[in-house]
């Protein structure tokens, strides 16, 4: 009797500051798992499973390197980036054979995620409800026809605010999923509402900010849980560093304030209109270069 042994090959992933980077032996991706968790859903989570131990190394930085976030019943940890906040994996040590290390696949170099199969799983159906953590912080100036939503990261430290037309399907502005470099990897969905319609709360210790690039925009984060929240104008680019070409983009900066739909609560993503899928990856300079 034979016996068929599937075929893998080597995939590369990465953080996009490139302090960790990993290799895994997988069957060809064709789907990923997308689950509809509490954390799932802030962060975008798709999920391949790697099977044997050393079916993954990482080759550079160690998982000790990366920060962990566990939750409920303590015994799954997630891995980011401390410092771009890339969320990269799910560990779970306990988990059955070929289930104890998930990889988020939007970290892995050279797929398109947008054309892979998804396949649903209820995790938000499995242990206790997550309740969304109450609002604390100033609020935006009330605007007639809009309605006042609030939001956070997973673990709360980190909140935010937004005024804006009714979320649902008569949403008429932009919705945007977006394939660059550092978008992909953060799974993030965005709207676009003007800065004065935008408060994100919480101890500045508790906010990570990256930029890369032009470091124009800076990219927030909860320093716990690893959610990315908005993006704003980098406060610590000083405007003579800003080139004359780039001048543009500081002006929209500084009129825009995007925020993550996937941190609001109360906001059913399914009932919006599907996102404008926009090709970031080949059309926003400089080119990202995978390590």
């Amino acid at each position: 009797m034979t016996t068929t042994q599937t075929q893998t090959q080597t995939y590369r992933g990465n953080c996009h500051c490139g302090a960790y980077v990993y290799e895994a032996k997988l069957p060809e991706i064709t789907s990923a798992h997308e689950c509809n968790c509490s954390i799932c859903r802030k962060k975008g989570y798709l999920w391949v499973f790697v099977g044997e131990s050393d079916d993954f190394r990482a080759v550079k930085g160690t998982d000790d390197e990366l920060t962990s976030y566990s939750f409920g019943s303590g015994k799954m940890f997630h891995k980011f980036c401390p410092k771009c906040a890339t969320p990269l994996m799910g560990v779970f040590p306990d988990g059955p054979p070929g289930k104890q290390r998930g990889l988020n696949v939007h970290a892995i170099q050279g797929l398109n995620t947008w054309k892979l199969e998804r396949k649903m799983f209820d995790g938000a159906a499995m242990g206790n409800k997550y309740v969304p953590h109450e609002y604390k912080g100033s609020l935006p100036a009330a605007v007639a026809g809009k309605q006042l939503y609030t939001g956070s990261c997973h673990c709360g430290k980190v909140r935010v605010a937004l005024m804006s037309k009714p979320l649902d399907d008569s949403y008429d502005d932009r919705i945007v999923e977006c394939n660059c470099s550092i978008c992909e990897r953060n799974g993030c969905r965005w709207v676009y509402p003007p800065v004065a319609a935008v408060v994100l709360a919480g101890d500045d210790a508790d906010i990570g900010r990256y930029s890369f690039a032009r470091h124009i925009m800076s990219k927030t984060f909860c320093r716990t849980c690893g959610v990315c929240m908005t993006n704003e104008r980098n406060a610590l680019l000083a405007d003579d560093a800003i080139s004359e070409r780039d001048g543009p983009f500081k002006a929209w900066a500084e009129t825009y304030r995007p925020v993550n739909l996937r941190v609001l609560d109360n906001v059913d993503l399914s009932g919006l209109r599907p996102a404008q899928m926009n090709d970031g990856a080949n059309s926003l300079p400089p080119p990202y270069e995978n390590p």
